[in-house]
């Protein structure tokens, strides 16, 4: 297969590539559906505008959706989460005695999930650094110590 064929064949499957790769596909996958090499497709995925720009939206698109859950864990949020739960029933039969029956009903719950402090941690050691860091002054503090051992091995030397 010829450089002008690689190109032809992703051209004309760009749209079927593109959804593909929102719908998360691997490139492995992708290669095994258009039918060419690896080494052919990284060049091609580099050289194509149409793909690269592709790739690119995915990417953001899909780094969008983790920020935003990301965030939800941070502040906490409300779900609604499907619980099976059994209900009895008591029924009198006919000749007096008293009969149980047991029926399962799957119930909607409103849920809330707090705030997850590690997730808090994470977005403000990513979005504020200087002020969220582990220790802030870590690299004040290491040139005070390497004057401070400096000095020390210096008045060893003279001594």
């Amino acid at each position: 297969m010829g450089r002008r064929s690689v190109d032809e064949l992703i051209e004309s499957n760009i749209n079927v590539v593109i959804s593909m790769l929102k719908d998360g596909c691997k490139d492995k996958e992708i290669i095994e559906f258009l039918g060419i090499s690896r080494s052919a497709w990284k060049a091609k995925k580099n050289n194509n505008i149409k793909l690269r720009q592709a790739i690119e939206e995915t990417n953001d698109e899909k780094n969008e959706k983790v920020e935003e859950a990301l965030f939800k864990n941070c502040i906490g949020y409300k779900y609604y989460e499907e619980v099976a739960t059994k209900v009895k029933e008591e029924i009198i039969a006919e000749d007096g005695t008293v009969l149980t029956k047991e029926d399962v009903k799957v119930v909607t719950v409103k849920k809330y999930k707090g705030p997850d402090l590690a997730a808090q941690k994470y977005w403000l050691n990513n979005k504020k650094k200087a002020a969220w860091k582990e220790d802030p002054h870590k690299a004040e503090n290491d040139r005070k110590l390497t004057k401070l051992k400096e000095k020390e091995v210096n008045s060893r030397v003279i001594e």
